[in-house]
């Protein structure tokens, strides 16, 4: 298709059922520029990809050759895009009468100093997905977050004023991501050798800022989210989800920090991570109900991970593609 402007890409993960939703709000609010949309399938073990393909040909789907996450899964999408620019956009996403991908794509075109935009994501309760985002590695501690919170409390109020239509965040969720193309590739895509899943949306973020560029989030346009919905449909998933939230904190701890910084970090989400799971599993005994059951398998692949990360140096997830 010549001249198409957007190309929109979704990585799936058995999530069948909630991409049939996100293609029929497609149908109900179609956006008015052109744009293809592409489909990673990151589990074609399941058989289910072709039917699929076959009942939605406005769709483009590509099969991955094995679950190596999400920034894998969004680049091999952008591989195969024909728009100038591209959103990715989440399986568990729905469009709604708001119009947010014109929105969001006029807004970019508009403001040069602009390098990536999202807008505001809803959750079928009402509730709205995380908008105030801070990119130091040190925040990723939960009480040196709570005191950065309050010194620079007033701060915050006049950076991210409550009746704003847009906030200047220093990074967005990776549900919503809408970026030029050329300018993509010229930051260097999603990490894929890095990240798994999880954190490769602040390392996307800080890459743009880095350009000279600003991060946007629309607050007067949505689309509705069904937050966790791909990660934790069942238990071996939650625990998967929780483990590669903390390795993925780790990676990114060790590529935006240098020397004692670095080791003192490492050392403190070890002992954040580790610490309450220990105590949680002397309960366990007195407590043996599904919730601490699966807080005890954290521990033990969490445990698990920092051995083999000891062992071979290194803090990516072995569910990368690779780990050079």
């Amino acid at each position: 298709m010549k001249n198409l402007k957007l190309s929109i890409v979704t990585v799936n993960y058995k999530s069948w059922a909630l991409l049939e939703s996100y293609l029929k709000s497609f149908k109900q609010y179609p956006p008015k520029l052109s744009y293809e949309i592409i489909v990673v399938d990151n589990y074609p073990q399941d058989g289910v990809g072709d039917s699929f393909a076959q009942k939605h040909p406005e769709i483009k789907l590509i099969s991955n050759k094995g679950n190596f996450g999400f920034s894998h899964g969004c680049n091999l999408g952008a591989s195969h895009a024909k728009g100038e620019y591209l959103l990715f956009l989440n399986p568990d996403t729905e469009l709604t009468k708001d119009d947010a991908i014109d929105a969001m794509f006029e807004f970019l075109n508009k403001h040069s100093e602009v390098g990536v935009v999202a807008c505001r994501t809803v959750t079928p309760s009402g509730g709205t997905g995380r908008e105030m985002a801070f990119l130091s590695p040190w925040l990723l501690i939960a009480w040196v977050r709570q005191i950065f919170k309050f010194i620079n409390k007033e701060n915050i109020k006049k950076e991210y004023p409550a009746d704003a239509d847009v906030w200047y965040p220093e990074w967005i969720s990776g549900s919503v991501v809408l970026i030029e193309f050329h300018f993509f590739h010229q930051i260097g895509r999603w990490n894929e050798k890095r990240y798994w899943m999880y954190h490769e949306d602040p390392d996307l973020c800080l890459r743009v800022r880095k350009a000279g560029k600003k991060v946007a989030l629309l607050r007067d346009v949505s689309i509705k989210h069904v937050e966790g919905g791909v990660s934790r449909d069942s238990i071996g998933t939650t625990i998967r989800s929780k483990n590669e939230v903390n390795i993925s904190a780790h990676n990114f701890i060790q590529e935006n920090t240098a020397g004692a910084s670095r080791f003192t970090l490492h050392l403190l989400y070890l002992l954040k991570t580790l610490s309450p799971l220990l105590i949680l599993l002397l309960l366990l005994p007195f407590f043996w109900t599904q919730k601490y059951q699966i807080k005890a398998l954290v521990l033990f692949e969490s445990g698990k991970y920092y051995f083999n990360a000891v062992k071979s140096r290194t803090w990516k997830s072995p569910k990368l593609a690779t780990n050079d």
